[in-house]
């Protein structure tokens, strides 16, 4: 590829371009509407749970939001998949880090002390009465495809078996076809899906004051015998 990068980039810019004609709109489209549960729980995070602390995780999980819209408009398929997994990994964080000013100032400061994925779950786990009961009921109703898409999303980032090294071997190899972008807004779907669970068994309780498109989600999922579970 070296001796003929010219060439490859520009298949590249050719792809991209034909793929943004032809269905990137619509995945942008796509990943927009599947996002926007979660769009309005930053919203709701930003105004009602905040503490001033590590609240640029938050910014920065719309921000990979429109990292994966702009990826699938172009059809950088494995892109849009890290930027899917690292919505995750900031909402998780954000829930430990908004609670310790001292471990996020170490972490700014040194690079040092990141929460994983696991060690969020388990903080949460631990001081957050009822978490996992509710978390459970959701868990039994949900709608994704990937009950945990963060396992999925993981496997493709670490690329550590045939299924998911990447097979590129020219520029033009980047861009992938219709139905991988089409996952990949499924994927948006289950990832805002899995981290609305998450929210949703911590702050149920105050359901209040949660916006409507969160409580509507919710009814449509859990019947009313449920719903007294969940709430109890």
């Amino acid at each position: 590829m070296a001796d003929d990068i010219d060439h490859n980039v520009a298949e590249l810019l050719a792809s991209a371009s034909d793929h943004v004609a032809n269905i990137g709109l619509k995945r942008g489209r796509g990943v927009v509407a599947e996002a926007q549960i979660l769009l309005d729980w930053l919203n709701y995070l930003r105004e009602s749970e905040a503490t001033g602390v590590a609240d640029a995780l938050l910014d920065g999980t719309q921000g990979a939001i429109v990292e994966t819209v702009g990826c699938l408009a172009l059809g950088l398929v494995r892109s849009a998949l890290a930027s899917l997994r690292s919505e995750i990994d900031m909402v998780l964080a954000w829930l430990y880090f908004k609670d310790h000013r001292i471990e996020w100032d170490h972490l700014r400061d040194t690079g040092r002390g990141f929460q994983t994925k696991a060690g969020a779950l388990s903080y949460v786990n631990e001081h957050w009465p009822g978490f996992q009961g509710r978390f459970r009921l959701l868990a039994q109703q949900h709608t994704r495809e990937e009950e945990d898409p963060y396992r999925l999303l993981s496997a493709h980032i670490h690329g550590q078996t045939d299924f998911t090294v990447p097979k590129v071997g020219r520029l033009v190899e980047l861009i992938g076809d219709a139905q991988m972008s089409k996952d990949c807004v499924i994927l948006q779907h289950d990832v805002a899906e899995y981290i609305g669970d998450v929210l949703l068994a911590l702050y149920g309780d105050k359901w209040a004051a949660l916006p409507d498109s969160i409580m509507n989600s919710l009814k449509q999922r859990l019947n009313v015998k449920q719903r007294k579970a969940f709430f109890a």
